[in-house]
């Protein structure tokens, strides 16, 4: 990624604290990159170490690339200071992806604006979009595009935010412990949500508590005089944000939330309800985003709230001309709709597709395609497995393809032994020995879902085919 912004070697040494082997304080760049494929002329390089890639092989590529610096954290081979040009910057740091997070950190130091952070197990992606779209119309707003949001992300989506900026709205995310005390450290947060606590990158942080640990460490680390918004109607988060003590907005179907929905109407198309805060009621009615998008629709409002919004104003703009993020995609051919969530898959969202699908099925025969929901550790069989018996209770024939697959049809079986259901060792196998002839027969509404290594897309593909 690239990043447009103005810095001198000598604010670059101070942020991260760097020791300069070449060039002179007076250097400056227009930019920064860590990518040396499309770094422009006259940025700042910063070599990062990833699983596949070390940046640190790709120096000279940045040098014949017009680069005016780089950050290393060593010599890789071939590399003799000597040789550099005086015209670089050479900056020497323990470690180059630390040095980021710190360059980032110093940046937004700089800005006057106000920062609000969202985490969560699912739900932030939709919840940062959502809130964009609604506060954006009232302040010069900022956020991080598409998912930047790791230790290289939101440092890099950090550092891309503009002086005049503001509200700024980062997404945090994690699959390893310690990842959201760093990025919530980082951009040090007046406003802070959790959106959710499931299973989820059990593989990193073990168990449902360790999900719990690792989120509310954003919490912590959130100004003393901040807010902290997060999901009433789940008991193990709503107990957790108790012992914080910033301001708290709750937001859930729970009446007791800060921030709720009553008499809510699901139809195939639309939703009507009624928002209430503080004893006051706004009604509303919108396109069916899904139950579990009214609440991401409600974290928004609160972070809108915190920024001393008002939901007189706000609501009716909602209605008629803020857009209504969805991560998933409707498609509808002939007498099918399909409901694309290939995106990815953990438990709670995988939950919060099923009820969807329950929501809008609307006489339609009902078929799920689910592929592995992965980095669950050593609860993935338990969690498939109850994942498929949610599936027996809700649809009329099921697939399920990858490693998981058996997990889940038994599941499903222990919940019904009359309903179908077929499994695939992977979608390869899925796609090379399977027909949709038989469901897109009638009328059908097809949920298609599954981590984003399976690229379950691909199904979503050959469906049209067959369709067209």
């Amino acid at each position: 990624m690239n990043v447009e912004i103005e810095l001198s070697t000598e604010s670059v040494i101070k942020a991260v604290s760097g020791i300069l082997i070449n060039g002179d304080m007076g250097i400056s760049f227009k930019g920064i990159s860590t990518d040396t494929r499309i770094i422009k002329p006259g940025y700042l390089f910063f070599a990062l170490k990833g699983e596949k890639f070390d940046g640190h092989e790709f120096y000279k590529d940045a040098i014949e690339k017009g680069a005016k610096g780089m950050v290393i954290s060593y010599f890789p081979k071939g590399f003799r200071v000597e040789e550099i040009p005086k015209t670089i910057s050479v900056i020497l740091v323990k470690d180059t992806l630390k040095a980021l997070g710190d360059l980032a950190s110093y940046w937004r130091d700089k800005l006057n604006s106000t920062f609000v952070a969202i985490t969560g197990s699912c739900g932030k992606t939709t919840t940062k979009e959502l809130t964009y779209n609604i506060i954006s119309r009232f302040f010069k707003t900022a956020k991080n595009q598409a998912n930047y949001n790791n230790l290289i992300g939101v440092p890099l989506s950090l550092l891309s935010i503009k002086e005049d900026t503001e509200v700024a709205i980062l997404e945090l995310g994690t699959n390893q412990k310690g990842e959201i005390e760093r990025l919530s450290q980082i951009v040090k947060p007046h406003i802070s949500v959790i959106t959710s606590i499931y299973p989820s990158h059990l593989e990193g942080l073990n168990s449902i508590e360790g999900v719990l640990e690792e989120k509310t460490s954003l919490f912590k680390n959130t100004w003393e005089k901040g807010t902290i918004i997060y999901n009433f109607d789940q008991e193990i988060l709503r107990k957790r944000a108790e012992s914080f003590p910033q301001n708290k907005i709750s937001f859930g179907f729970d009446k007791k939330a800060d921030l709720s929905f009553k008499d809510l109407v699901f139809s195939e198309n639309k939703i009507k309800g009624v928002i209430v805060f503080k004893e006051k009621t706004y009604p509303l009615e919108i396109e069916n985003i899904g139950k579990h998008n009214l609440l991401n629709l409600l974290a928004g409002l609160c972070s809108a709230i915190s920024l001393g919004l008002n939901l007189k104003e706000i609501v009716p703009l909602i209605e008629k001309e803020i857009p209504l993020y969805k991560r998933f995609k409707i498609l509808e051919k002939k007498n099918i709709f399909i409901i694309d969530d290939t995106y990815n898959a953990n438990p709670g969202s995988t939950k919060a597709a099923l009820e969807y699908l329950k929501e809008i099925s609307r006489n339609k025969k009902k078929v799920v395609i689910l592929g592995d929901m992965k980095e669950l550790g050593n609860e993935s069989e338990k969690l498939h497995r109850e994942i498929g018996g949610l599936v027996a209770e809700i649809v009329d024939f099921a697939i399920f393809t990858g490693e998981m697959a058996k997990s889940y049809e038994e599941g499903f079986k222990e919940k019904n032994q009359d309903k179908n259901c077929k499994i695939f060792n992977s979608v390869e196998e899925f796609l090379e020995n399977f027909s949709f002839k038989e469901i897109i027969k009638e009328k059908a509404i097809i949920l298609i879902k599954g981590s984003r290594a399976l690229k379950m897309e691909r199904i979503v593909e050959r469906l049209l085919k067959e369709l067209s």
